[in-house]
């Protein structure tokens, strides 16, 4: 079996991961420090914060805002959904923007036509490994005074203009999920420009929203904190990032030389300004061509390659059932169009081959 994902660790994992635990620091601990520096001196920006996961990036910001019931965001129709479920939870309201239908990304028109009084945040997404043309959404975002965060869970790595995704807004949130591009298993980092009151308070929020004071607590916080030993991890692959990105570069340039002459399937389109480090490779299905998307996804695992449908639009949960999503047509036919095929690291040739082959039988016409 080809999986869909695969984590790599053929570095200083263990020997981070030894460390950690000598230092009996399993919790707490000199790595978590570590990566937030080598994490900041990386994207060359302010703060990094360490978290729990991707999504407890997201909530703290959220809290660290003061987001109250009834306050509205602008979130991208197509992505991931943690953005706007966290919304849900808060009692917030989450505004759909449609996405470009070449790129996947939000665009700043499309979050124009959804700025309102009560709009309070802009969350832009990256996705799968795409940057977002940021540089319109960062004007619309000054001149109405509505900051952006940046969720670049799925671009670490990736460049617009030759600067980093996640430098361009208020904040961004990054995922080392075990899928991620550099993981730690669970695990995210919060990243800000914010003033120092902000960044106090955020750090305070993350540990049951205590400051210098044990067992005083300022706010009522949460608890989202990074292991010592997840750290490690982080640490080990932050290393050995520039064979990572590279690993990946290989694997997409392969599979976009294969399939850019396919009748019957859309590739991602990548501005020029941007340079990807790309998470999953996105075909767009003509199912004149060939099967159902749900359908190619069973066929190919008959034949030993794990694919994975792309993200669901609100369109199609019940949870969104009271939300306005009727414009999101873009959105809604990405979700039901997109195969997402395997990408790892230690993905070998033979095996892109293989999975393009399997793909190309599939066709109908």
């Amino acid at each position: 079996m080809i999986p869909w994902a695969k984590p790599d660790f053929h570095g200083y994992e263990e020997k981070f991961l030894k460390e950690a635990l000598k230092s009996t620091w399993i919790s707490d601990g000199s790595f978590i420090r570590k990566l937030e520096k080598n994490f900041s001196n990386y994207l060359k920006t302010k703060e990094s914060i360490a978290v729990s996961n991707g999504t407890s990036a997201i909530h703290l910001i959220y809290l660290t805002l003061g987001l109250k019931r009834g306050d509205e965001i602008i979130v991208p129709g197509y992505g991931y959904m943690a953005a706007s479920n966290l919304a849900l939870q808060m009692g917030l309201k989450p505004i759909f923007a449609d996405v470009d239908l070449e790129t996947f990304c939000v665009t700043a028109d499309s979050i124009k036509k959804k700025i309102s009084k009560k709009t309070k945040l802009i969350v832009i997404t990256h996705t799968y490994g795409n940057v977002c043309e940021v540089k319109p959404i960062i004007k619309l975002s000054k001149k109405i005074k509505i900051p952006v965060l940046e969720d670049s869970a799925e671009s670490f790595g990736s460049r617009f203009s030759n600067k980093q995704s996640g430098t361009f807004g208020d904040f961004a949130t990054f995922s080392f999920q075990a899928t991620k591009t550099i993981t730690t298993g669970e695990g995210g980092m919060v990243v800000t420009k914010k003033n120092k009151n902000f960044i106090k308070k955020a750090r305070s929020l993350r540990t049951h929203g205590v400051l210098k004071k044990r067992y005083l607590h300022i706010y009522p916080g949460h608890n989202f904190r990074l292991t010592n030993l997840q750290a490690a991890i982080g640490c080990a692959q932050l290393k050995r990032f520039d064979k990572i990105k590279k690993e990946r570069q290989r694997i997409f340039n392969m599979y976009k030389h294969l399939f850019k002459n396919l009748k019957g399937v859309k590739i991602q389109k990548f501005d020029k300004k941007v340079s990807p480090v790309v998470w999953t490779f996105a075909l767009v299905i003509d199912e004149k061509i060939f099967p159902k998307r749900d359908n190619m996804i069973r066929l190919l695992f008959k034949k030993g390659i794990e694919t994975r449908n792309g993200f669901y639009s609100p369109c199609r949960m019940k949870l969104y059932k009271k939300s306005n999503t009727s414009h999101l047509k873009n959105s809604n036919y990405l979700s039901k169009k997109i195969i997402c095929l395997p990408f790892y690291t230690s993905l070998k040739n033979n095996q892109i081959i293989k999975i393009f082959n399997e793909i190309k039988k599939l066709r109908v016409i």
